[in-house]
Order: structure tokens, then sequence, then C-alpha cells
């Protein structure tokens, strides 16, 4: 068993305990044991009714996601909010892992199509639905395959980097983020990556989903902080001035992954630097939309890794270079 299951069944045993001391007291006062045990045995059943299949869920899964709400409140909410919700999920965990796997390493690296979360279902008047990210061999309860090509070491990256979405929601108070992220994610483009994927999957409270909580297999039984509309709104403003601290210089590189929504891209083989990502602002969107795959170069402010390699840049211009620009820094 994980951590959730061993806490479920650490309650479970305390319950059963005070169950039997409920019977004992009936037989020493000549009351009925069943009567007394009885409100320790409904206890229990909730128990194992509510928890004991999420506590399962929790501890085979990388991240689990509860959406909440009055649209999922019921038993059967529309297949069009239970679409919507796993799409997105789907779509944010994959461009983090795809991010983190670019950052990590110069492989390109293709998700297949058959690497999805898993869907849960409906409990306890929620959407719940929990992602693992398999290493070898097929999983034999989602049948999802692995990343191909991709070593264990970036592979861990990547669960490290989904989890980590977990952890977004309890820096983000009622007017910002608090400074304390910076050392939970000391990898200034590993928070960008996050903040950016927890803010899109914030509720936007048009949909009936007021409420998003996210919960992994080292925490168990704590109650997780909720991303809400207002969260949201919080993340986006966070999210638009990423750069903390830093300097400023220019980087040449080649133009990779990109999210023209997000106004991010990634450059890599970057000259005793590997792979910087940037955020760039509303006047770069037509010169965005032609860089994938090309040579740039980029200047603006940057924020660095502990050993001061620049990580995370603001960009103030950027130019896409031609062949003779390319033959002259050879």
């Amino acid at each position: 068993m994980g951590a959730w299951m061993d806490s479920v069944e650490a309650r479970a045993r305390i319950i059963h305990d005070q169950a039997a001391a409920a019977r004992a007291l009936a037989s020493r006062s000549h009351g009925d044991p069943n009567e007394f045990a009885r409100p320790y045995l409904d206890v229990l059943s909730r128990l194992y009714r509510d928890e004991f299949q999420f506590a399962q869920l929790v501890d085979s899964s990388d991240l689990v996601a509860r959406f909440a709400g009055p649209a999922v409140s019921h038993g059967d909410p529309p297949v069009s909010i239970v679409t919507s919700m796993f799409s997105n999920l789907r779509k944010q965990i994959q461009g983090i892992a795809k991010s983190i796997v670019g950052l990590t390493t110069d492989e390109r690296v293709r998700w297949p199509t058959d690497l999805d979360p898993r869907l849960s279902g409906v409990a306890r008047g929620s959407l719940v639905v929990g992602i693992r990210i398999q290493s070898d061999g097929v999983d034999g309860v989602s049948g999802q395959r692995p990343l191909p090509g991709v070593s264990e070491p970036v592979l861990q990256a990547v669960r490290v980097a989904v989890r980590s979405v977990a952890a977004v929601p309890q820096f983000v108070g009622g007017d910002g983020v608090d400074e304390a992220i910076e050392e939970a994610f000391p990898d200034p483009a590993v928070r960008d990556t996050v903040m950016v994927a927890a803010s899109r999957l914030a509720p936007t409270g048009r949909r009936g989903i007021d409420s998003l909580a996210f919960y992994g297999p080292d925490d168990p039984g704590e109650e997780a902080k909720p991303l809400t509309v207002r969260s949201r709104k919080i993340l986006k403003g966070a999210v638009a001035q990423p750069v903390r601290v830093g300097g400023q210089g220019s980087f040449i590189g080649v133009v990779r992954e990109i999210d023209l929504d997000a106004k991010r891209f990634e450059i890599r083989h970057v000259a005793d630097v590997g792979a910087i990502r940037c955020v760039y602002g509303p006047h770069m969107e037509d010169t965005a939309r032609q860089i994938l795959d090309k040579p740039v170069r980029v200047k603006g402010r940057y924020e660095t890794l502990a050993n001061r390699k620049p990580r995370l840049i603001e960009v103030f211009s950027m130019d896409v270079l031609n062949e003779e620009q390319q033959a002259r820094l050879l």
C-alpha cells in the first residue's frame, strides 16, 4: 500500500477500535451492542465509500486533479464539461512534460498520442482525474505507454514537474504570489512553465467549475488548497511579469517549442548555457509566428539558476539570423 492507503487504513483501525469499545460498553450496561456501535460503523462505511478509491488513485498516480463545482456536484455531469476539463488537463500536463524534457536535453521527443491521463470518474460531488508518467513497458492498469527514447533521469524530471503543479496553489494568496515560490522552484524556467500551466488550469467560473485541487502521493490525508477563479486572476498577473531578478544580455539559439498563446518559446544550443525559456511581448507576435526551428538572437533581462547560468529571459528585442549572420558566428 501507499501513503494515502496507509492513512485510510490507520483511520479505519481507530474506528474499528472505537466500535469495539462501544460494544464492550453496551455489554456492561446491558445495551444493544449493534446500536452502540452503529455510529462508528456508519463513519467507517463513509470512509471506505468516499476515500478508499480516491486514496488508491493518488497512491498509483503522479498527480490527481479534483474539479468541484455545480457542474459536477451530481452523479451525471454533462459530457461536454467532463471532456473539456479532461482535455485541458491533458494539454497542460503534456505542455509541462515537453517543456521540461526540452530544457533537460537537446533531443526532440514526440509525445505519444496514447500516453494520456486516466479518467477516474465522479466521486463525492467532484470530477477526479489521475495522471501517471510510465517509465517502461505498458501500465497494466491504464494501458499507458512510456515516452519513447527518453532516459530515466529525464523521466524523473518530468514526474517532478508534473507533481509540482500540486504545489503552486499554496503560494497563491489574496493579493499575489508569495516570493517563497522561488525556493520551491529554484529553476526559474520550470517555475514559469508550471505557473503558466496552473494559470490555465485554474477555473474561470463560467462553466460550473469553481475550484480545482491537486493531490500527490507524498502528502497523505492532507486537504489541498485549491485553485479558484481568484487564483486564475492572480496567476495571470504573475506570469505576465515572470522575471524577478538578474542581469541583461544577448543570447543566440535555435527556437524549438513555442506557445503563441502564452507568448513563450525556448531556444536550445545556447553557447555555455544550453537551453533558455523566453517570454516575449505583444509587439513581437508577428515575428514569433515565423521563428520555429530557426536561429535567433534575443536580448533582454534574465533570471539565472544558482550557478548563474541564464534560464528565463524577458525578451526586449529579437532578430532572426540569416545564413550570412550564422556563418559569421561560426
